[in-house]
């Protein structure tokens, strides 16, 4: 597994609580430009529509060797349909019944098969005072390492 990109701010931003690695309609040009790492996922959101799942606003530029001509019509950020089982998409379904909840582009990546995947998870946004009680912790915790390494 090679992971093409990753969104950062997701997990900074949202409680992540369930994650579901799934594949994606793309075109040639498109699965080209990934291999090459040109994809950004920061902006993505992804949407449950009629019993599918769609990925919108994840930029993927025309790939650089590919023609105009070939590719007119082609708009780097519109939307592309995400393949799921049926039986994850309905957990992803009743997930998204409760308040709050929602999905979340976390990483791009290239499986063992050389298959593009896209990683969503399901969550919640966090307040600021979470994110900050988070950091806390994670500073208290650094703090503890250090004092116990000096000891040593």
């Amino acid at each position: 597994m090679k992971s093409i990109t990753k969104n950062k701010a997701a997990y900074h931003d949202h409680q992540i609580d369930k994650t579901y690695d799934v594949g994606m309609v793309l075109k040639w040009h498109e699965v080209k430009a990934i291999k090459m790492s040109h994809v950004n996922i920061k902006d993505a959101v992804v949407q449950l529509t009629d019993k599918e799942l769609w990925i919108i606003n994840m930029d993927v530029p025309l790939y650089a060797r590919t023609s105009p001509v070939l590719a007119p019509w082609y708009q780097p950020k519109w939307r592309r349909k995400l393949l799921i089982t049926k039986i994850e998409l309905r957990k992803i379904a009743s997930a998204l019944d409760k308040s709050g909840t929602i999905l979340i582009p976390l990483e791009v990546f290239i499986s063992k098969r050389g298959l593009i995947k896209l990683t969503i998870g399901v969550g919640k946004l966090m307040r600021k005072v979470e994110k900050k009680q988070i950091l806390k912790e994670k500073d208290m915790k650094r703090q503890m390492d250090r004092d116990i390494k000096s000891l040593k």
